[in-house]
């Protein structure tokens, strides 16, 4: 009996070892695949560290903009699309008809010349973007409703919250170029953007 008994430990103990490395072995793979790939709602994108690494040599490609700027809201902490742009300064309404057509995953950057004394999107707008499949929104100026924004399924970035709405009197410029944070955003080029930070390309990079 005291023979069999061992034996049946023994199984027993080598089963629970062969799971255990088993166990080990596929948690490493998928550490492994998780290190270079973060995962939003239906896309999966490279780190903007790794996309930095492997670009290196071209560098020319590659603008990052100025760090401690932007804070991020939306559900997604990680997005990147093609670039369409805005431009306007305390009035919104270009904004609103922008997000208002179908997105194709694009990230809409709004060049609100970085006031502070008003939001030029809240959540009515931010809705629009996420009901019209965009990817993103990034704004050179502040936004509201950030508690609501927080819960859409959308990556947003922008200088910070501010109560009061934007005008609503003057038009907006679309497929302007526009410039901050050190860097030109330009329709047609690429914007990626995780926790580290946000990265323009001529070209995608993936």
């Amino acid at each position: 009996m005291i023979a069999a008994a061992t034996s049946r430990f023994a199984l027993s103990y080598s089963s629970l070892l062969n799971k255990s490395i088993t166990s080990s072995s596929t948690f490493k793979k998928t550490a492994d695949i998780t290190k270079r790939m973060k995962e939003t709602s239906n896309f999966q994108l490279p780190s903007l560290a790794d996309l930095c690494d492997d670009h290196i040599n071209s560098p020319g490609r590659l603008s990052v903009v100025e760090t401690g700027l932007f804070f991020q809201f939306g559900k997604l902490p990680c997005f990147y699309g093609q670039i369409q742009t805005v431009r306007c300064f305390e009035s919104n309404p270009t904004v609103r008809e922008v997000l208002s057509t179908p997105g194709n995953r694009q990230v809409l950057v709004v060049d609100g010349g970085g006031s502070k004394r008003v939001a030029i999107m809240g959540d009515q707008i931010a809705k629009l973007a996420v009901d019209n499949n965009w990817a993103g929104v990034i704004v050179n100026g502040c936004i509201r409703d950030s508690a609501i924004i927080n819960g859409l399924n959308i990556g947003v970035r922008a200088l910070g919250t501010h109560p009061v709405k934007s005008l609503k009197t003057y038009p907006g410029e679309k497929n302007a170029h526009c410039n901050f944070g050190g860097v030109e955003f330009v329709a047609g080029h690429f914007v990626y953007v995780d926790e580290d930070g946000i990265l323009v390309s001529e070209k995608p990079l993936h």
